[in-house]
């Protein structure tokens, strides 16, 4: 038998393990491939980014607006109430149910409609029955987008149709739907697969699919929704859950939209682990005390923090207020600050900073000199 000389076996075995460790260890934590360039991950609870690219970048967004549409729809008006389709929206182009002028419908079923099967007409109906006039309703969704953290976000329909200054951003996008999910009854709607639809111009319930497929090949998925147009590409707001826990993804212009959130959502559950970021039982800060008995004090954080992190995570920031220098008396558990955290520069988290121990004012000499000039005072 032909033997091989010890060091050609210490180089196999060098290569061996380097060759291990590259095949096991980075496909553990690198993000795969994502043919999109503008997408986001967070967490559904905190709204923390995980990973994302160009998220705040403002594009077309598409059907992906029927979001809000449907967020304002359940918060100004009952799914019991019967709206009334206008001469305006049953002439909505491209993808309709075919509503026409005069019917009467349901919102509920403009709701179900509009969210899994992306019918533009559906959604024009449910603006002008909140608001009366579609361009009204746009403004009342940028101004609810403002006010749930999507501050580049602004609509100039309804539908998600093609129009000027119709944008918003893929993070902005995750916060809407983190919004959306919120509500039960939009929740169920967006993770339904198959249902039926009571078309007012037909007999029987028409059956329609969840134009989000992602509900059917992924594990766990539970919303949200598609948009497509030729401007906005291919969109996806999706999300899934697993283990109580709720991820977020968004994927805009994608060539690929279900594999993209798939890929994130998949990432996330592996990946991301909760850390420890702030120590509420170790001091934060030290401030100077005037006329105190001690001439400082430490602050703590109220409660632990803690932080989805991988390798990717963004860069996390502390922001803090607070006046260095407070005056006596401090007592134990006075709130003298706060704390902010940010990743990828949004805000995660906030808390108060708080006193542990209680500070008493001290005397002062003028203090102390008039009390020896009192009456009857012994030295």
């Amino acid at each position: 038998m032909k033997k091989t000389r010890p060091g050609i076996k210490i180089l196999f075995s060098l290569a061996a393990t380097i060759l291990g460790l590259f095949v096991f260890t980075v496909p553990a934590f690198a993000l795969p491939y994502i043919n999109s360039s503008y997408y986001c991950l967070v967490d559904g609870k905190s709204g923390q980014v995980i990973v994302s690219r160009q998220a705040d970048v403002m594009r077309p967004v598409a059907s992906t607006t029927k979001m809000m549409t449907a967020i304002l729809t359940v918060e100004y008006a009952n799914p019991d109430e019967i709206a009334i389709v206008s001469q305006h929206a049953g002439r909505t182009p491209q993808y309709s149910i075919g509503l026409r002028a005069d019917q009467k419908i349901l919102v509920s079923e403009l709701l179900k409609v509009a969210l899994i099967r992306s019918a533009n007409d559906a959604a024009v109906v449910l603006a002008e029955h909140v608001a009366g006039d579609e361009q009204f309703f746009a403004h009342l969704m940028s101004k609810k987008a403002f006010a749930i953290g999507a501050v580049n976000t602004h609509f100039r329909n309804a539908s998600g149709l093609p129009a000027t200054d119709h944008y918003s951003t893929a993070y902005d996008l995750t916060q809407i739907g983190r919004y959306l999910l919120n509500n039960d009854y939009l929740q169920s709607i967006v993770a339904t697969r198959q249902t039926t639809f009571k078309h007012p111009g037909y007999q029987q319930p028409m059956i329609i699919q969840n134009t989000n497929t992602l509900l059917d090949t992924y594990s766990g998925a539970d919303g949200i929704k598609t948009g497509t147009t030729n401007a906005a590409g291919k969109c996806l707001v999706a999300s899934a859950t697993r283990n109580k826990r709720q991820l977020i993804a968004v994927s805009l212009k994608s060539g690929d939209r279900r594999n993209d959130c798939a890929t994130l959502l998949e990432y996330g559950f592996a990946n991301s682990r909760l850390t420890k970021v702030t120590d509420k039982s170790i001091p934060f800060k030290q401030l100077h005390v005037t006329d105190g008995r001690h001439p400082s004090i430490e602050i703590y954080p109220a409660e632990d923090i803690y932080l989805w992190k991988t390798v990717n995570t963004p860069d996390i920031q502390k922001t803090v207020k607070v006046n260095y220098i407070v005056p006596a008396p401090v007592y134990a558990g006075q709130k003298l600050g706060s704390l902010t955290i940010y990743v990828d520069q949004k805000p995660v988290v906030s808390t108060d900073l708080l006193s542990h121990q209680q500070v008493d004012r001290e005397k002062n000499s003028l203090s102390k000199f008039l009390q020896n000039l009192r009456p009857g005072k012994k030295d």
